[in-house]
Formats: structure tokens, C-alpha cells, sequence
């Protein structure tokens, strides 16, 4: 099915050519292209693109706390989805952001979920997962932004948290302001 090029003024010509509409919220493309706004991006180089938006808000309202559905971590920890990864060892997996709010956006998460969907429910015998996540997330940052980043973890609904996996986001490449929020 063809659409109108007027509903995606940000994409190229010749990127536009090759879309085929397959839903609502997804696009299908022979090439991997990023929107300038970040509202449509690619989930991963076999082309697939998601309608993303900047509403997380509206994502974490939305999002359940649920400990037995898997989530799109898990699908991307069971190669299920493909993600663009930065680093992976015995414990931990860190991949690029597909909706990035800064130039690196990579998002560092445990292999095991155990019960770990948000940092409020972390236990005692969690510690040591939380310290290796950590200390993932500053060898990344060092490396992808030598100039500083931010480490961030959203916490429930209020603390604007969309998937139930924690999971830290490591933001940099830029000036970032502060308050975040």
C-alpha cells in the first residue's frame, strides 16, 4: 500500500520510496534511516521502524507492573528482536535506545530479570547486580562520552517508567540541563 508522502515530511525521497505501510505504528523499509525528530526509528538494521514519539508519560501510564509477561527486553534478551549492542557479558546487556533523548541514549539491563522490574523492588540478595549495573553503565558512559553523561532509572508511573525490566539509561553526547524533570 502506498501513503502519501505528506504524512512523513521527514523522511528522504529515497527512503520514501521503498515504505510499505504494515500497521498503524509500524513501517517497513529496505534501508535503516532515523527521523530528525525521533518520532519514527528504526528497531533494527532487518528494517523495521516503530512509531515511537516523545510521550513516555503517556507510555508509563499505560505500562503494567506485571513480573510474568515478557517484555521487549526479554524479546531482545532471547534474540527474538534485534537491538544494536553496546556491551554484553555473563550478567548484564546494554543496548542503543531506540527513541534516543540525547545524541548516546544506551540502556544497560540485567540478563536475569528475577523480579527486578523496577529499582523499588530490588532485594538484599540484589546488591551485587545492582553494583555490576553500574558499574556497566560508567565504563559505557566513559567510553561513548568522555566529556560526562547522566545515569537515569525510572521508577513506576510517576517516575515516567515504560518497561517493566529496570533497566538505566545512559544519556550523553551533549550539554544536558538540569532539572531532568
Amino acid at each position: 500500500m502506498r501513503i502519501p508522502k505528506a504524512i512523513f515530511p521527514f523522511i528522504s525521497r529515497s527512503t520514501f520510496q521503498c515504505i510499505e505501510r504494515s500497521s498503524i505504528n509500524h513501517i517497513l523499509c529496505r534501508n535503516r534511516y532515523y527521523s530528525r525528530d525521533h518520532h519514527w526509528i528504526f528497531l533494527d538494521s532487518s528494517t523495521r521502524l516503530m512509531s515511537s514519539g516523545n510521550n513516555e508519560v503517556s507510555a508509563a501510564k499505560k505500562a503494567t507492573p506485571d513480573d510474568a509477561s515478557p517484555t521487549i527486553f526479554d524479546k531482545i534478551l532471547s534474540k527474538e528482536w534485534s537491538s544494536d549492542k553496546v556491551y554484553e557479558d555473563d550478567i548484564a546487556y546494554a543496548f542503543r535506545d531506540i527513541n534516543p533523548q540525547a545524541p548516546i541514549h544506551i540502556l544497560v539491563i540485567p540478563k536475569k530479570r528475577d523480579g527486578l522490574t523496577m529499582l523499588s523492588k530490588a532485594k538484599k540478595d540484589q546488591q551485587n547486580l545492582l553494583g555490576h549495573l553500574m558499574f556497566v553503565a560508567q565504563e559505557i558512559g566513559k567510553k561513548e562520552c568522555p566529556k560526562g553523561f547522566r545515569v537515569v532509572i525510572n521508577d513506576g508511573e510517576q517516575g515516567c517508567q515504560s518497561v517493566y525490566h529496570l533497566h538505566l539509561h545512559v544519556i550523553g553526547g551533549r550539554q544536558l540541563n538540569w532539572p531532568p524533570g
